[in-house]
């Protein structure tokens, strides 16, 4: 099984660092997403795993073949390394018919032109442009030119899978069919792939595993069913999904499991931290807004509120809440009348972990 490691990854432009100690393993057959806002280095650490921009520091290696090592000064070239690189814009060469792109890296690898036919075919089949070979890249909509680039990163049958933003310039109901398609054609072909996004919606209906990256750095790693249900960090829970977050105070955990956390007006609010190492004092309460209920509910605490302005929004409600000086919403069936009024929270649904991560 071939594995990619990066240890202690860094890249500094003059006095900024764009990525800082970035240590990931990513397995073999993996669909990996880096996912953050701009500026936050998934961009970065994906161009030093394509070769295209060289870190200066930390140590990256796929298998046994080391591709970067600061320390030492190794570096191999990306076009030693094989990989399949999609960017953002597509780059396709608008002189060459759709099948002389997909066939550009068979040729320059001097593969014989029999195969090379058969590969060409093989990889327009697999994304659905077997009937468009002939055409040039202006004559394709954006869906179909991004596609046209995803063959390309593939008829070479590279071991590695890279991607940047490739589904932003699609339009929404584009992107949502894309990614079936996308996540279908990487699971047939075993390939491992590592994916940059910024959209949330995207991580989650794709990846095996999302890197959470702010500030050049890694905030949290995991399933996205951990990363949603079990955050860790203050960032995490917010930029995935919505979150309620409040402040509040508790004591030390040494434990992952219940807990009980105390907010700014007294009230005292059963929770639970997916953290082992939780220390006293101020933490914050994470409450995805759709988990409130308005009803008593078993294994809830019931927490006293003042009912605010609502929004109709198609198949549900949004409302707002005041409790402890904060502000919360909730996602509800029937608005609540506005004024005093109580909502319940269950253990399970409120996560709590420190003001830092």
């Amino acid at each position: 099984m071939t594995e990619l490691v990066l240890k202690d990854v860094s890249r500094r432009y003059g006095t900024a660092l764009a990525i800082d100690g970035i240590n990931l393993s990513v397995t073999d057959g993996e669909f990996l997403t880096l996912l953050g806002p701009s500026g936050c280095g998934k961009s970065t650490t994906l161009s030093t795993i394509a070769g295209l921009d060289q870190p200066t520091g930390g140590r990256i290696s796929f298998g046994e073949q080391v591709l970067v090592d600061a320390a030492s000064g190794t570096f191999l070239p990306p076009e030693a390394r094989g990989f399949g690189v999609v960017f953002q814009s597509y780059a396709l060469w608008p002189h060459l018919s759709v099948e002389d792109n997909v066939g550009m890296a068979l040729k320059l690898r001097k593969v014989p032109a029999a195969e090379r036919r058969a590969r060409i075919a093989q990889a327009l089949e697999l994304v659905e442009l077997g009937s468009l070979a002939k055409r040039y890249p202006g004559e394709l909509s954006g869906g179909q030119q991004q596609r046209v680039a995803l063959a390309r990163a593939i008829v070479f049958r590279p071991p590695l899978l890279l991607l940047d933003e490739p589904l932003s310039n699609l339009d929404a109901q584009l992107r949502q069919q894309a990614r079936i398609w996308l996540k279908d054609i990487q699971q047939e072909l075993g390939l491992t792939t590592i994916y940059v996004t910024h959209d949330q919606d995207e991580a989650l209906a794709m990846s095996d595993r999302i890197v959470v990256m702010r500030g050049g750095k890694i905030v949290q790693l995991g399933t996205p069913q951990e990363i949603y249900r079990d955050p860790i960090h203050p960032f995490a829970a917010s930029f995935i999904g919505n979150a309620n977050l409040l402040a509040v105070t508790g004591s030390a955990t040494s434990h992952v499991g219940p807990c009980d956390v105390t907010l700014g007006d007294g009230q005292v609010v059963r929770a639970r931290t997916p953290l082992a190492d939780l220390s006293a004092g101020a933490q914050l309460l994470a409450i995805r807004p759709h988990l409130i209920r308005c009803v008593p509910t078993d294994d809830a605490s019931e927490i006293k509120v003042e009912f605010g302005p609502e929004s109709y929004l198609g198949d549900h409600f949004e409302q707002e809440a005041h409790v402890a000086g904060s502000t919360i919403r909730l996602s509800i069936d029937t608005p609540q009348p506005r004024g005093a009024g109580r909502i319940w929270v269950r253990a399970q649904d409120a996560v709590v972990f420190g003001v830092d991560g």
